[in-house]
């Protein structure tokens, strides 16, 4: 997403960053991502559950989320070990300027996002824009 921070600006967008964890460790993130976006913290989880993210066991700790981790590690990041509550998965929501709900998208595991071009296109969509190449 910050690689393309650019071309979300160019068609309007706000991107935010909601976290259910503790205040100091949401910040902590904050500062070891060198997130540009604003981040808000959710503690109660009261916008997770209003989106339809769920808590999930096998969805949080599947084999594939393991090599994920594994993979991230061998690639130089770092592991800051469990941070609060590790069954609780996020998503990816795009709510246009009326408040409508144009994206919604509860992932199914830690790693189950809706890829950025998928994001800019619903963006593009709202902005009665083509993508390039379309």
């Amino acid at each position: 997403m910050r690689d393309q921070e650019g071309e979300f600006s160019a068609r309007g967008a706000r991107i935010v960053t909601i976290s259910f964890g503790p205040a100091a460790k949401a910040l902590a993130w904050l500062k070891e991502t060198r997130s540009a976006f604003p981040l808000l913290v959710d503690a109660r989880r009261e916008t997770y559950r209003a989106y339809g993210m769920r808590r999930s066991l096998h969805g949080s700790w599947s084999i594939a989320t393991v090599r994920r981790y594994r993979q991230l590690m061998r690639d130089g990041h770092e592991w800051r070990g469990i941070q609060g509550d590790s069954l609780q998965l996020g998503g990816d929501v795009i709510i246009d300027a009326a408040g409508i709900v144009r994206l919604l998208h509860p992932s199914k595991s830690p790693t189950d996002r809706a890829s950025p071009q998928d994001l800019l296109a619903v963006l593009s969509e709202l902005r009665g824009q083509v993508e390039p190449g379309t």
